[in-house]
């Protein structure tokens, strides 16, 4: 925690149900997927379930929610794409105290993605699952809006009806119409349990496909399912957005169309294996949902990266002149069409914010370690710039912190120093690269994958929000033992 000029450092395991129990039985009880290997690791599958059930009342409480956290609406989320959304309180000391599941009362009835976005007062999100039950029930993914001011997930629906395969769709994207999922090439295989091998393997015959999602769509009916017709993976898309094609002639527009952006690391040769290191490449995906085509184009190849993260967006009470809620702008000039006469110009008008012009990812080398990152130019299309760490030093995901009062971006990254066997915070200035600080650590850090940047506006409205209820359930105790 930054405040007044230092800095504070804390850790402790997350108190999730599953801890607390084996913490109390004093041993691990709940299986972990390291021990699905083999005859003995498909007896342990078979029976999972029904040790859960004998420990918790939903066993989509069960596994630990260590991937990724969430704040929203006052309220902490520590998140895994198998489970529910697991709030916690954060205290003023940094201690995590365990509050509850979340259901957005008793609406979900499937797992809740580790990466949900927030659209404005919205929360999006989906899930796939491996539960055979779950999928018999429902389907292998579910895609959903939450919205507060109607208190409400609406709308919740599985996109597709096709139950053939489950596709490993760990994150998602949007855009100011659209929700995009996809179907990849990375699929669930089971039977992989009795050569040890990984759960999951990539498919070459299968083709990569992007499901487009209205956001006002309700059925699996209305969802825009295009090929890609080529083979392909992806983790953590970096941005999307929609540009809008229009024709004129003699200043009459004659046709419009719309074209989604897509910026992602994509591999086409993906490993899951902690031995083996996949390639991804930055590419530009162009989806033409009239004409229901994709092409893609890799923005560089000089750079093997993942674990793709944007700046996060202003409120739209802090955005003034060209920081509206949908800014537009002008990204190719007026010009004649090769197959018209002269007479007719094309424009290409985008939602592509100016706040979001830059974006970045970790770099990663042979052996699967990050080294340092990179720096996306979404407007020109190009790689802007990298920053690599020290000699021997070796970070996790890129966090990307935005001063909202300056409009300043920086980059930040837990690195271990194996020489040193020292872990620091490194913090950059995302325009120039340069090192704003490096602070040693009180102890090793794991440099770790996902981390989230949480404002101190943000922070003081999350400890303020927990300490009036807790003030409300004091005092109403109170009353109720006066009247006893």
């Amino acid at each position: 925690m930054f405040k007044d000029g230092k800095a504070t450092y804390t850790n402790q395991f997350i108190p999730s149900p599953r801890y607390e129990i084996e913490k109390e039985l004093g041993e691990e009880y709940f299986p972990t997927i390291g021990e699905y290997v083999g005859f003995l690791g498909l007896l342990k599958i078979m029976f999972a379930k029904q040790l859960v059930k004998e420990m918790m009342v939903d066993d989509k409480m069960a596994l630990p929610p260590n991937t990724n956290v969430l704040m929203y609406n006052n309220k902490l989320y520590c998140l895994h794409e198998a489970s529910l959304p697991m709030e916690c309180r954060m205290h003023r000391n940094g201690r995590l105290e365990y509050i509850g599941h979340e259901t957005f009362h008793s609406a979900l009835d499937y797992p809740f993605t580790a990466h949900p976005i927030k659209d404005g007062h919205d929360l999006l999100f989906h899930s796939y699952t491996t539960d055979a039950e779950i999928i018999n029930e429902h389907g292998v993914m579910k895609v959903g809006v939450f919205r507060p001011k109607r208190n409400a997930v609406e709308p919740y629906f599985v996109p597709t009806p096709d139950k053939s395969h489950i596709s490993f769709a760990h994150c998602f994207a949007h855009t100011k119409s659209y929700i995009i999922i996809w179907d990849c090439s990375v699929h669930f295989q089971q039977d992989a349990i009795l050569t040890g091998a990984s759960f999951f393997s990539f498919n070459h015959k299968h083709t990569l496909k992007f499901g487009l999602v209205p956001k006002n769509a309700t059925r699996h009916e209305d969802v825009i399912w295009i090929d890609s017709g080529e083979p392909g993976a992806i983790l953590h898309p970096l941005h999307a957005w929609e540009e809008i094609q229009e024709e004129y002639v003699d200043s009459d527009k004659i046709s419009s169309r719309t074209v989604i952006k897509l910026w992602t690391p994509l591999s086409q040769d993906f490993f899951m294996d902690v031995e083996k290191s996949s390639s991804f490449r930055m590419v530009e995906f162009t989806i033409d949902v009239q004409d229901q085509k994709v092409v893609h184009e890799v923005i560089d190849h000089s750079v093997n990266t993942e674990m793709s993260v944007m700046p996060p967006a202003l409120p739209d009470e802090m955005r003034s002149g060209e920081f509206t809620s949908c800014p537009v702008f002008t990204r190719t000039p007026l010009s004649p069409t090769n197959d018209q006469s002269d007479r007719t110009v094309t424009r290409c008008t985008s939602t592509l914010s100016p706040a979001d012009r830059f974006g970045y990812s970790a770099i990663f080398v042979d052996d699967g370690v990050f080294v340092g990152y990179a720096q996306w130019d979404l407007l020109n299309q190009c790689l802007a710039g990298t920053v690599r760490y020290r000699e021997n030093e070796i970070g996790g995901e890129p966090v990307i912190i935005r001063d909202r009062i300056e409009d300043v971006v920086y980059v930040g990254s837990y690195v271990y120093n194996k020489d040193e066997d020292q872990s620091y915070f490194l913090l950059y200035n995302a325009k120039t690269g340069n090192s704003v600080c490096r602070l040693r650590m009180p102890q090793r850090v794991p440099q770790g994958i996902h981390g989230t940047f949480i404002p101190g506006e943000e922070l003081e409205s999350h400890f303020q929000y927990h300490e009036k209820n807790s003030m409300t359930f004091d005092r109403e105790l109170w009353e109720n033992l006066f009247r006893h």
